[in-house]
């Protein structure tokens, strides 16, 4: 067989009306909630606090083969070093996390084009929309796709209470959301050291001796913060310390050093120790995926609603208790907010 050429014939492409148009973005964005898993970032972070509460048992074999390179390596590389850098994970799935859910909120906010936007999104825009977001009842129905229906004389006592069950579940999705983003601008330096670079310290203080060692084992030892490297000058160093310590921790302050830290810290060349907040432990981080996976399932939720519906909207709204949700079937009108 001889094969002369081969092509594809795309057929006449035509401008698409605006029903084509519509009827094309349902059945990708359709296809895209069907195709995503909500879940994985939080499992990811349950995953890791599965091996540290059974980490000295689950990474012994591991220890024993980094003896071969580090004759040094033991307990006490469990109690720190692998604690330290599982915490540092987590704290990049977390983050990763809340990125994804505003990236969702950006792209879902212009639906004809949601596929471009979600898949090839600007990172530093969804950053912006995060560490700038401002917990206002009207963005939040705006970005979770609920329909702001103002309170009316002529409403009856039953729309009247409606109005304000919706109203109470926005104001507790702006307090989740005002608590995640809280917690990313905290933890978004630890991230970013984290994920390039590796410019964090795993052993910030010395190896652990016997006594911290045996305190960890007995789940007795107070670890203190993690720990990220920085070296911008005296003047800008703030800005990788927000919500943290108000001081400046310089480890390595040698007779060296001191006589010339003037002139290293103008250079951002004086290293530097930048600790995150002291409640950075995998129970905390855990609660913040919780909640994120919640706002997250949510948004997804509603939006798909938006898209689909012809003539109720199925809306959801976060419940008092965490694990609910409260559901809303609203009529679709044409002066539907």
């Amino acid at each position: 067989m001889r094969i002369v050429g081969v092509s594809l014939l795309l057929g006449c492409i035509k401008k698409m009306t605006k029903e084509e148009r519509e009827k094309a973005n349902k059945d990708q964005i359709n296809r895209f909630i069907s195709a995503y898993y909500s879940e994985w970032r939080f499992i990811q972070i349950l995953s890791i606090q599965k091996k540290l509460s059974n980490k000295y048992d689950f990474f012994q074999d591991i220890v024993d083969l980094v003896r071969e390179t580090d004759n040094s390596a033991g307990d006490k590389t469990i109690a720190q070093e692998i604690t330290n850098g599982l915490l540092f994970d987590a704290v990049q799935h977390s983050i990763q996390y809340i990125e994804d859910l505003f990236a969702l909120i950006n792209a879902s906010s212009k639906k004809d084009y949601f596929i471009k936007n979600i898949i090839q999104y600007k990172a530093g825009k969804v950053e912006n929309l995060i560490v700038k977001f401002k917990n206002e009842n009207k963005i939040i129905y705006e970005h979770f796709h609920f329909p702001n229906y103002p309170e009316e004389d002529d409403h009856t006592e039953q729309e009247k209470e409606t109005l304000r069950v919706i109203n109470e579940g926005v104001n507790r999705l702006g307090l989740i959301i005002a608590e995640i983003t809280e917690y990313y601008k905290q933890h978004q330096f630890f991230y970013n050291q984290y994920k390039h670079g590796l410019s964090i310290a795993l052993r910030p203080y010395d190896d652990y001796n016997q006594e911290q060692v045996a305190l960890d084992k007995r789940g007795e030892f107070e670890k203190p913060s993690i720990v990220a490297l920085d070296s911008l000058n005296f003047k800008n160093a703030g800005k990788n310390q927000y919500g943290n310590t108000g001081y400046l921790m310089m480890p390595a302050f040698s007779d060296n050093v001191r006589p010339h830290m003037n002139t290293l810290q103008k250079e951002n060349n004086l290293l530097r120790y930048v600790m995150s907040p002291r409640d950075t432990n995998i129970e905390r981080i855990a609660e913040i995926a919780s909640k994120t996976k919640r706002c997250l399932q949510i948004l997804l939720h509603n939006f798909r609603s938006i898209i689909n519906a012809e003539e109720f909207y199925d809306l959801r709204l976060p419940a008092e208790k965490e694990t609910e949700v409260i559901e809303f079937k609203i009529e679709i009108e044409e002066n539907t907010p």
